[in-house]
Parts: structure tokens; C-alpha cells; sequence
């Protein structure tokens, strides 16, 4: 059986790293790029308002997009 990269059940280190983040492990998250992060847009909206909630912003390397930055919300739009 085949495990669809889609969704982020089966990404148990992507996982693990969101609840390191919640657990204040990380406070900041760096990527190369947003289809690195998530694989669809609501997953991507979804983790990154809960980072949010926990002051824990996620940059963007490729779209240059921080996450804490008041601009960072229409871009991901």
C-alpha cells in the first residue's frame, strides 16, 4: 500500500517538529520552500496559525515569507 505525501498524518517527523515547537524546543522554524512545509493549502494555513498562537514563526527561504510578519498572512493567502 502506497503512503500519499499529501497530507501530514503520515509525516511523522514533520510531527514531531510542529510538537517541538509547541513544547518550546524551537522557536523558529526555516524552510527552503512552502511545498516543503505542507502540501496543500489548508494544512499550511492550519499548522502555521498554531505556531502562530505559540509565537513560533516559520520563514520561507524561496518566497522570502515570515510568518510573523503582518505581510506574511496575504502572501500565504
Amino acid at each position: 500500500m502506497a503512503v500519499s505525501g499529501t497530507g501530514t498524518k503520515e509525516r511523522l517527523q514533520f510531527q514531531r517538529m510542529v510538537q517541538d515547537a509547541k513544547d518550546g524546543k524551537i522557536d523558529m522554524i526555516i524552510i527552503k520552500s512552502i511545498s516543503r512545509f505542507a502540501r496543500n493549502t489548508l494544512d499550511c494555513r492550519r499548522y502555521i496559525r498554531r505556531l502562530k498562537e505559540k509565537n513560533i514563526s516559520v520563514y520561507f527561504e524561496k518566497e522570502s515569507i515570515n510568518t510573523m510578519d503582518s505581510k506574511g498572512k496575504v502572501l500565504l493567502t
